[in-house]
């Protein structure tokens, strides 16, 4: 039997990444920021013994794409093999979303429509006739809330009866008299599509008129006269462009079949979310909440993070004395199993302690919907630096990792505000390196420092984003939308702590392992002190910091995360609390930690998504910056 392709296409926002968490086993990111799904997500999925591959497609507003997620999603609509459409509605904007729903319709393609977020419409006092729309547009018509599951299967039944349906799928509904008479004049010269090329001849006639570069230039040379002479027509009638009118043709549609199939019963009283808001996006009362979020956040993991290490510590230290013995068998043996138990006691009571409750408040954070009213409130902000608001949403996924936050940048416009925000990407401190922060200034400097060293890094990134972009043209402004808060999901949140703690624990701590082994043979062979002689005038010279950190640095660029678990062997210290370091140098070692070029994927991320030529600059200006402002905060302590 064939595995159908089935695709999830709606606008941001409507719950597509959702929808496809319940229905995969593979977790696609569901934050609630327009433009998240920048990537192409799929899922082998099996119902009543039928199996097909599902496919998360970015979200669109139209298929005249205007950014690089809305082409991705274009250009695999009709150049991929496709059997079924699932049209996600947001049922909050049903107008706005039936725009796409008719472009869709007019591709010819099998479709269904899930009517997503239905609870939350009704909470709103929208009751949409959805068995109305359904005979309407021709297609089956479920209502579904995918956060809760909800209507999902009856969808997924629904929509896979239409795999197996003889009949074509109805035409698309009817433009204006003399615009169809167009329409259909044009669809009769146009060739069939072919094999290899999704979409009806309607589709690519209307497309024609609208949009003529959607359109194979074999079909389009031959039709010049016809299409030159119906634009003529539509122009002269309507007194606007024909991209224009054709937009508004289904504009009228859409907001026409609203209308007639949607009642709002008015409310009494003011929505929770609608009184919420009017507070988180005040100029002053949310900024300051703004604030109080991130150092509640940060205080949260410091204080969790503190506390889990002191638990496990104990029970590492006490596994680490049941490997003496080993040590008068056989010295490479001994060499090579306690330099790997270093490397495991680092992964467990080192980083996991801080970064477990990092990525599970992280991941509460973004399915709450917040993060859309942190990008507005910090666009002022973030113009000073050449940037606006929506480059919010890679600056935050960059706590979490640097190399997905560079796929985010796609949600961005033009190639100006990408490049300046994967240049600036690389300051942001990751999981990692939160997790090292943290770690190491709780045994050595205390938490001011550590708050100190986030605000110094903010301003690093506002200076560095400043310099660059006095060589840029000046930034778009923010046009973006605000959804609904939306109670987060523990489930999704629990879950994608999971998938990231997986992550960690098969590609973090191998190279955790690895490492440490190595330091531990590096050290008896005394090939570190070669490498640490190389960078004592950085290490020791300009930063005043043990040469003997010198090695910790190069194994850091494969992963943050060997950076603690090695200055321990280096410096010879039982714990990181006995590490040879004032609190001064403490600070400056985080410093220039935090700032160097984080790690060898996200250098491998950004060549492939970019240039190697920008890749190339930017670990150059990192280690530049982290050089300059490690410095600098030497000379501050030294001073004050």
């Amino acid at each position: 039997m064939p595995v159908h392709k089935v695709v999830l296409v709606g606008q941001p926002n409507a719950g597509k990444s959702t929808l496809f968490n319940v229905l995969s086993d593979i977790k696609s990111a569901a934050g609630n920021f327009a433009g998240t799904s920048v990537r192409l997500t799929q899922s082998t999925v099996q119902l009543d013994g039928r199996v097909f591959q599902l496919l998360d497609l970015p979200g669109c507003y139209s298929l005249n794409a205007g950014d690089d997620a809305e082409r991705i999603s274009r250009d695999h609509l009709l150049s991929q093999p496709v059997d079924l459409v699932i049209n996600v509605v947001d049922s909050m904007q049903l107008a706005r979303s039936l725009e796409l729903t008719y472009e869709l319709l007019e591709l010819g393609l099998p479709m269904a429509i899930a009517l997503n977020m239905q609870d939350e419409a009704e909470m709103h006092g929208l009751l949409i006739d959805h068995e109305k729309i359904e005979r309407e547009l021709g297609v089956p018509v479920v209502p579904t809330s995918a956060l809760h599951g909800k209507g999902v299967r009856q969808l997924m039944e629904r929509s896979l009866r239409l795999l197996d349906a003889v009949q074509p799928p109805r035409p698309a509904p009817a433009y204006t008299a003399h615009i169809e008479a167009q329409v259909q004049g044009l669809s009769a010269a146009l060739p069939p599509p072919g094999p290899r090329r999704n979409g009806s001849r309607r589709f690519y006639a209307i497309k024609a008129i609208e949009n003529p570069d959607m359109v194979p230039g074999e079909w389009l040379r031959p039709l010049e006269k016809n299409i030159s002479a119906a634009c003529a027509q539509i122009r002269e009638f309507h007194q606007l462009e024909c991209f224009e009118t054709i937009s508004c043709e289904r504009h009228h549609l859409a907001m026409k079949l609203s209308e007639e199939t949607s009642e709002f019963v008015p409310r009494k009283t003011i929505h929770l979310h609608d009184r919420m808001d009017r507070f988180l996006l005040h100029p002053l009362l949310g900024r300051l909440f703004l604030l109080a979020y991130f150092l509640t956040f940060f205080t949260v993991i410091y204080v969790t993070g503190r506390l889990f290490s002191g638990w496990i510590e104990p029970l590492l230290d006490r596994g680490q004395s049941l490997l003496l013995p080993l040590q008068q068998v056989w010295q490479p043996l001994w060499l090579t199993i306690d330099g790997m138990y270093q490397g495991l006691a680092g992964a467990l009571g080192i980083v996991l302690p801080y970064f477990l409750p990092l990525i599970l408040l992280h991941a509460i954070f973004e399915d709450s919907g917040y993060l859309s009213r942190v990008a507005f409130l910090l666009d002022g902000l973030l113009h000073h630096i050449g940037l606006h608001g929506k480059s919010v949403a890679a600056f935050i996924l960059g706590f979490g990792c640097t190399a997905p936050a560079l796929y985010a940048t796609r949600i961005l416009e033009n190639k100006r505000d990408r490049v300046l925000s994967a240049l600036l990407l690389p300051f942001i401190p990751c999981s990692a390196r939160n997790a090292i922060i943290f770690a190491m200034s709780a045994a050595l400097a205390g938490p001011l420092w550590a708050l100190v060293i986030y605000l110094f890094v903010l301003l690093v990134i506002g200076v560095t984003g400043r310099l660059i972009s006095l060589f840029l043209p000046r930034p778009g402004g923010l046009i973006m939308e605000i959804p609904d808060l939306k109670t987060p999901s523990l489930r999704n949140a629990l879950s994608a702590s999971g998938r990231q703690l997986k992550e960690f624990a098969f590609t973090v701590v191998p190279w955790l392992l690895l490492g440490s082994a190595v330091m531990s043979w590096l050290a008896r062979l005394d090939i570190s002190g070669t490498l640490d002689a190389i960078l004592a005038p950085l290490v020791n010279g300009l930063l005043g910091l043990p040469a003997a950190l010198g090695t910790t640095l190069i194994f850091g660029f494969f992963r943050k995360e060997l950076i603690v678990v090695m200055a321990q062997q280096a410096l010879g210290a039982a714990s990181l609390a006995l590490l040879p370091l004032t609190a001064g140098q403490a600070v400056v070692f985080l410093v220039f930690v935090t700032l160097y070029f984080p790690c060898f994927s996200t250098f491998v991320v950004m060549g492939r998504e970019f240039s190697w030529r920008i890749a190339g600059a930017s670990a150059m200006l990192s280690v530049v910056v982290a050089t300059l402002a490690a410095w600098l905060f030497k000379v501050l302590i030294l001073l004050f």
